[in-house]
């Protein structure tokens, strides 16, 4: 993140796209990290700091985050694996398409 910061640093035209960038970015490594987890925690536990720290950011970024979020954790306690995959996966889904709109909101695709 600090190094697209430092490319856009010297950008010399108003607006704050430049910013919107480094968000956008943040945005996809935390869907990345959410992402993951939902494709591996049928064979393993994900939980984790990192996805911890992802869930945060899109629980205070998305308009229904903090739903989300708990149904993910809710998803990932699952003792079934296959249902555990399947919960997580649909939700990490219904994230993605909310991180979407953010962006599409912003003018990026």
């Amino acid at each position: 993140m600090t190094e697209k910061k430092k490319q856009l640093g010297n950008v010399s035209f108003g607006g704050n796209w430049s910013e919107q960038l480094v968000d956008i970015d943040r945005l996809k490594r935390m869907l990345s990290v959410i992402e993951r987890a939902a494709r591996d925690c049928a064979s393993r536990d994900v939980r984790s700091r990192p996805l911890e720290k992802a869930l945060e950011e899109i629980s205070l970024t998305i308009e229904k985050g903090p739903q989300l979020t708990r149904r993910f954790m809710r998803a990932l306690a699952e003792p079934n694996p296959g249902l555990r995959h399947m919960e997580a996966s649909r939700v990490a889904r219904i994230i993605r398409r909310s991180v979407g709109g953010l962006t599409n909101q912003l003018g990026f695709p």
